[in-house]
């Protein structure tokens, strides 16, 4: 039996409108990308601050300082090292700030706590960050859980 239809060529895309989708398409992606980069560095942490006075400061300074005090009896006594003894002291000094203020700096880095403007821990915890990362201990860990309990003790 013949037809007088003859099959047709199969239907094809133009390309150009494809590759111009494509590109705008990877634009937006690396738009999206950068542009969210610069909005994580341009956020810092947003403190909030509670301070704590009265018998609650003096409860949670004394609490603190018997802390300071059990890791320098672990250390003294070797059962920890002084990596783990910077650890610790970083641990508590973050924990008391927190309890004190309600500012979250146990989650915060170096130059977070540098933003939140607290000098006195910023010093304490940049004195901290060598010797705590450090395979080998190289600070004088009396002397930092010194400054850690003459800060705690200062805390108003």
């Amino acid at each position: 039996m013949q037809t007088s239809v003859e099959l047709q060529a199969p239907f094809s895309y133009a390309i150009l409108p494809i590759i111009i989708l494509l590109l705008l398409f990877v634009a937006m992606l690396v738009f999206m990308f950068i542009s969210q980069i610069i909005n994580k560095k341009n956020t810092t942490p947003e403190a909030e601050f509670k301070p704590v006075f009265g018998a609650d400061l003096d409860a949670h300074k004394l609490k603190y300082l018997r802390e300071l005090e059990e890791v320098a009896c672990k250390l003294q006594s070797e059962e920890i090292d002084g990596r783990t003894a910077y650890q610790q002291l970083s641990m508590t000094i973050r924990l008391f700030v927190y309890e004190v203020t309600h500012i979250k700096v146990q989650n915060y880095t170096l130059s977070d706590i540098a933003s939140i403007n607290m000098p006195l821990l910023y010093e304490l915890i940049r004195e901290y960050y060598a010797p705590e990362f450090s395979k080998e201990s190289e600070g004088e860990i009396l002397s930092s859980i010194e400054g850690a309990r003459k800060v705690i003790e200062r805390w108003k």
